[in-house]
């Protein structure tokens, strides 16, 4: 390759890789990543017998096309980045004129619904309880994102005395320090309440300290963000869940089963915080299942015929 300047891809990685450790200091890892991208766009050139410095817009785009077959939209992008220092790098030194990239839109038009749990499998999950402190709490903090839509960020910064017992509702503070109630069910409410008698015993037998937090640790701390991604993924074990279970998926769950049940676009984006409702559209997915009942309901040539 490079009958022009007589130098090879593998020799002008290997500089190039020098030159950002040495100028960027950059870490051991990220060597690596650079060096495994730049390796996998080489191969490709030499598959198709392109040179470097004969690489153009369209041949950017048919890589791009190449790259979303085999990789998810992160990766894909990463790799892109990667590619595109290597060709800034190669535009100082006079090897390429500019980058084929910059004409070619790296942004996909698909937006990744976030994994979402079916009713049975919610019910499924909040039978899953017991009378010790931790397996009541969990299954309280399930609960109380599930019916109410909100951020685990939220839920845990909630503390008891932000309940308004005879409203049935939190006020907190999300993104952006945007206030918006949370609202409580009757059922939520009995059973936050027998929750709080066994957070007080545990308060009492271990002498924790944060008496305020609504979730506590077990070590009587607030309980961590990393903590509650923890129990998450255990239960997605212990239940057997294939699918993605994370706080966003029961998020997301409230959201999508809202929707089912009839629930106005505008209510729900004010119940999840959103400040714009193109957020909500794509948070939020309505089921074939309604699909079909709306069908069936107001297609005329839909209904049966007598």
């Amino acid at each position: 390759m490079f009958l022009k300047y007589n130098v090879d891809m593998e020799e002008l990685i290997r500089e190039y890789l020098s030159y950002i450790k040495a100028m960027k200091g950059v870490s051991e890892n990220t060597i690596i990543s650079y060096q495994n991208d730049l390796n996998g766009f080489s191969e490709y050139l030499e598959k198709r017998q392109i040179e470097i410095d004969d690489f153009e817009i369209h041949d950017a785009r048919e890589y791009v096309r190449h790259l979303m077959k085999s990789y998810k939209e992160r990766s894909m992008l990463r790799k892109l980045s990667s590619i595109r220092s290597f060709f800034k790098y190669l535009e100082k030194r006079g090897i390429v004129e500019g980058d084929p990239f910059d004409m070619v839109s790296l942004k996909t038009n698909a937006k990744r619904l976030p994994s979402v749990l079916s009713e049975a499998e919610v019910a499924r999950l909040l039978s899953v309880n017991g009378e010790d402190y931790v397996l009541r709490r969990n299954h309280m903090l399930f609960l109380f994102i599930y019916t109410t839509g909100a951020r685990i960020s939220e839920a845990l910064s909630v503390d008891v005395g932000d309940i308004e017992w005879q409203k049935r509702r939190i006020l907190i503070r999300g993104k952006g320090s945007k206030e918006r109630y949370l609202f409580l069910r009757m059922d939520v409410c009995s059973e936050l309440k027998e929750y709080l008698e066994i957070r007080k015993a545990f308060i009492a037998e271990t002498g924790a300290k944060e008496k305020n937090a609504l979730f506590l640790g077990e070590r009587g701390q607030r309980l961590p963000f990393s903590s509650a991604h923890i129990i998450f993924d255990e239960y997605r074990k212990i239940l057997g869940f294939q699918k993605t279970f994370t706080p966003h998926t029961l998020r997301h769950s409230f959201a999508t089963h809202m929707m089912d049940k009839g629930a106005d676009i505008r209510l729900v984006q004010e119940l999840l915080g959103h400040e714009s409702i193109s957020t909500t559209q794509i948070y939020t997915h309505v089921s074939s299942a309604k699909l079909k009942r709306v069908y069936d309901s107001t297609h005329p040539h839909a209904k049966k015929q007598g």
